[in-house]
């Protein structure tokens, strides 16, 4: 069974959440890059200290998923995609993504209902 990091823009939030507790509920290690308050005003730091823990995490997944809620990544997700891909993982996208640079570096589109499927 495949481990999974999804990553996907603070707007989907509330989706990638409840998709990764979907693929919990169905025996399949999924993580995100941290619990996110947005009460809290980000920094510079704060912003740092995300990105190396997602970049952790996708270390230790064996698939990059990207939640593209139609096709929208934001930037911060634009560098996971590129970082998972120079560590030769397996990313793939629930929507092909509106960033050019960023698509070229997605193996495959598969939808989040096909993904607990998928992972197995």
């Amino acid at each position: 069974m495949k481990s999974i990091f999804i990553a996907g823009s603070r707007k989907f939030y509330d989706k990638v959440s409840n998709l990764i507790e979907e693929m919990k509920k169905n025996n399949i290690k999924a993580d995100k890059a941290e619990e996110w308050d947005q009460t809290q005003e980000d920094t510079l730091e704060s912003e740092k200290k995300a990105l190396f823990l997602a970049f952790e995490k996708i270390d230790d997944a064996d698939v990059v998923y990207i939640f593209a809620d139609n096709g929208y990544t934001g930037k911060t997700v634009a560098i996971e995609i590129a970082y998972a891909y120079a560590k030769g993982k397996e990313v793939i996208s629930s929507e092909e993504i509106e960033e050019f640079s960023a698509r070229a570096l997605i193996s495959k589109i598969i939808k989040p209902e096909e993904l607990i499927e998928y992972c197995r």
